[in-house]
C-alpha cells in the first residue's frame, strides 16, 4: 500500500474512516460467511426437521418433562443406576467423574467418564446383562442437519484453528462497529437516508442504513460469540483453578470443580437422593454425575430436564440439580432450573452464551435474530461491494503496479464469498434430497456437497468477468430455492400442504423462506442482468476503467 494511501498525518475521523475501511475489507468475506450460517442457525431445529423426512417431528432428546403444577409420577431407576455403577467401576475406575443417564422404560443406559486428559469417554451398557450395545439407528437420513450451519459459523469445521480463526475475525468485526461509528458521525441522518438509483450513493446509504439499523444487534452478537470460547483465548482462568485443585491438568468447564481428599470411602445410596431430587426439581432425572467417584470428597448431582413450557420465559437454559454429600448422602445444594451458576464469573459466561445462542427464545424473538442477521449480513455485503463500486469510479492505486489484479482479487472473492456462499447453503439443502440414504457416512458428503460447491463457484468468478459471475451465480441460486420444494415433492412426495395438514410449521416455514429468498435473488439477478447490457456497449477505455484498470 503507497504512503499516499495512508492518512498517516491526517485528522482522527479521517484515520478510523482508514481503519473501517480496511480491517472491514481483509475480514468481510469471512465475517458474512460467520454471520449468514449464524442467522441460518437461528432455526437450526427446524432446518434439521425438514433435512429429516422420515422422521416425525419431536421436540428435543430430553427425556419428558411435565407441565407446571402436573404431578410428577415416580420411576424405577435402581436397575439402571446400579448397573451404571458396575460397569463404571469396571471401565474408569481411576476417573475422577462418573455420569449416568438413566432412563425408565429403556433396556440400555449410557455411560460417561473422564479420562486421564479431561476428555469425554461414553459407553452403552445393556441394564440387564451390563455388555456394551451398540447405539440404536437415528430414525431418518444420516444428515448434519441445521448443525452444520452452527459448528460452520462457530468454528468452521475445523476445531480449535477454526475458533482461533473465528475469534480473530470477531475482533475485527468489533473494530469495524466503532470505527464505523467515528467515521459515520451523522448516524440518524443516515439511517433514514437512502437514494436509490444513485449508483456508489446508493449502496453507501444501503450500508450505513443497515449498519444502523443492526448496530446493537451486531455489538451484542459478535461480543457474546467472543464470550462463549473464552476459556480457549483466554487460559489464564482455566490454568488458575487448575492449579487451585491441585490437578495435573487444566480444567475445563466439565469436571469436578474442587480436589480430592485422597481418602477412600464408600458411595450412599443413589435411590434415594434421586428420588429426593425429582421430587424438589418437579422432573424426571437426566443425568446422575458422581464427582471423584471413591473419595471422602466425592458429590452426587442429581440433574433434572428443562421444562420446555417455561423456556421462553427465562434466558438461561440451566438445568436444576441438586448436590448431595457422595458418602452421608446429606442435601448440600439446590440449583432450580433457569438459575445462574455459582460465581459471578461463569454466571455471566453462561448469560452470553444463552443469549448469542437464543436457546430461550419463542419464535417471534427468532424472527427477530433472524431478520437482524441477515440485515448485518447485507450490510457487510453493500460494504464490500461499495468499495469496488468506488474503486471502478475511481482507482486509488493503493497497491502501486499491482493494484488491478488486486481489485481483481477482490472482484472475485466478492463474488464467491456472497452469491457463492448462498449458493453452496441452497446445494447443501440439494444435496440431502439427492444424496444415497445408504451412502456411507452420508452427513460428511452432505457436508462436502457445501464446500465442492463453494469451491466451484469461487473458480467461476476467477474465470468470468464479474458482472456476468454474478448474474451467472445469482441466477442459479434462485433456481435451486425456487425448485426445492418441487425437488423435496419428487423425492419425498412432500410439500407444503402436507406440512399444513400435519401441523409441521417448522418445516413449513423452511420451504417458505427458501421460495422468498429465491424471489428476492431472481430479482436482483435481473438488477445485475440491466447493467449487463449497457456495459457490453460501452467503449473498450471506459469498459477498463469499470473494471478497476487503469
Amino acid at each position: 500500500m503507497t504512503m499516499q494511501s495512508t492518512p498517516m498525518f491526517a485528522g482522527f475521523r479521517q484515520r478510523m474512516a482508514w481503519l473501517h475501511t480496511w480491517s472491514s475489507l481483509w475480514f468481510c468475506w469471512l465475517m458474512f460467511a460467520i454471520f449468514l450460517t449464524g442467522t441460518l442457525s437461528v432455526f437450526n431445529a427446524q432446518i434439521t426437521q425438514w433435512m429429516q423426512p422420515e422422521r416425525m417431528q419431536t421436540a428435543d432428546g430430553d427425556p419428558a418433562t411435565v407441565q407446571p403444577g402436573q404431578h410428577l409420577t415416580p420411576q424405577d431407576h435402581a436397575a439402571a443406576v446400579n448397573q451404571g455403577l458396575r460397569q463404571l467401576a469396571k471401565y474408569a475406575p481411576d476417573s475422577n467423574m462418573w455420569e449416568i443417564w438413566p432412563r425408565a422404560g429403556e433396556d440400555s443406559v449410557r455411560l460417561f467418564w473422564l479420562d486421564k486428559h479431561g476428555m469425554f469417554a461414553d459407553r452403552r451398557v445393556s441394564v440387564s446383562t451390563g455388555e456394551q450395545v451398540p447405539e440404536p439407528p437415528r430414525p431418518g437420513r444420516d444428515t448434519t442437519g441445521g448443525n452444520h450451519f452452527v459448528e460452520f459459523h462457530h468454528e468452521l469445521h475445523a476445531e480449535t484453528v477454526g475458533l482461533w480463526i473465528v475469534g480473530i475475525a470477531s475482533m475485527a468485526m468489533l473494530v469495524a462497529l466503532v470505527s464505523g461509528i467515528v467515521t459515520h458521525r451523522r448516524i440518524f441522518k443516515d439511517f433514514f437516508t437512502f437514494r436509490p438509483g444513485k449508483g456508489q450513493r446508493s449502496w453507501l446509504d444501503a450500508h450505513n442504513a443497515l449498519g444502523v439499523l443492526t448496530l446493537p444487534f451486531l455489538f451484542m452478537i459478535t461480543y457474546t460469540g467472543l464470550v462463549i470460547s473464552v476459556y480457549t483465548y483466554m487460559p489464564a482462568a482455566q490454568l488458575a483453578q487448575g492449579m487451585l485443585n491441585g490437578q495435573r491438568t487444566p480444567v475445563s468447564e466439565f469436571g469436578p470443580s474442587a480436589a480430592s481428599q485422597g481418602q477412600p470411602a464408600q458411595l450412599t445410596a443413589l435411590g434415594p437422593l434421586i428420588k429426593q431430587a425429582e421430587a424438589a426439581l418437579n422432573s424426571w432425572t437426566y443425568a446422575v454425575v458422581i464427582d471423584h467417584p471413591g473419595d471422602a470428597a466425592m458429590k452426587v448431582k442429581v440433574y433434572g430436564a428443562v421444562h420446555q413450557a417455561e423456556q421462553p420465559r427465562h434466558i438461561l437454559t440451566t438445568r436444576g440439580f441438586l448436590t448431595f454429600d457422595g458418602v452421608s448422602g446429606a442435601l448440600l445444594a439446590t440449583n432450580l432450573p433457569h438459575s445462574a451458576p455459582d460465581g459471578s464469573g461463569d454466571a455471566s459466561q453462561r448469560t452470553m452464551a444463552d443469549l448469542h445462542e437464543v436457546k430461550f427464545a419463542d419464535p417471534a424473538v427468532r424472527w427477530l435474530y433472524f431478520i437482524c442477521g441477515l440485515a448485518g449480513s447485507a450490510m457487510m455485503a453493500t460494504g464490500a461491494i461499495l468499495f469496488m463500486v468506488k474503486r471502478r469510479q475511481k482507482s486509488l492505486r493503493e497497491f502501486g503496479r499491482a493494484t488491478p489484479q488486486v481489485y481483481r482479487l477482490i472482484e472475485i472473492l466478492n463474488v464467491a464469498a456472497i452469491a457463492g456462499l448462498a449458493l453452496a447453503c441452497v446445494a447443501y439443502l440439494w444435496g440431502n434430497r439427492l444424496l444415497p440414504l445408504a451412502l456411507d457416512e452420508r452427513h460428511d458428503w452432505e457436508i462436502m456437497t457445501f464446500f465442492a460447491v463453494w469451491l466451484l463457484t469461487l473458480l467461476h468468478a476467477a474465470l468470468r468477468p464479474a458482472l456476468p459471475a454474478w448474474y451467472e451465480q445469482l441466477t442459479l441460486t434462485a433456481i435451486l430455492c425456487l425448485c426445492l420444494p418441487l425437488l423435496n415433492w419428487l423425492t419425498t412426495g412432500q410439500h407444503l400442504l402436507v406440512y399444513a395438514a400435519q401441523g409441521e410449521w417448522g418445516r413449513g416455514a423452511v420451504e417458505l423462506t427458501t421460495l422468498l429468498f429465491g424471489a428476492l435473488l431472481l430479482r436482483a439477478a435481473w438488477k445485475v442482468r440491466q447493467k449487463t447490457r449497457p456495459a457490453a456497449a460501452l467503449p473498450v477505455k471506459h469498459t477498463r476503467h469499470m473494471q478497476g484498470q487503469p
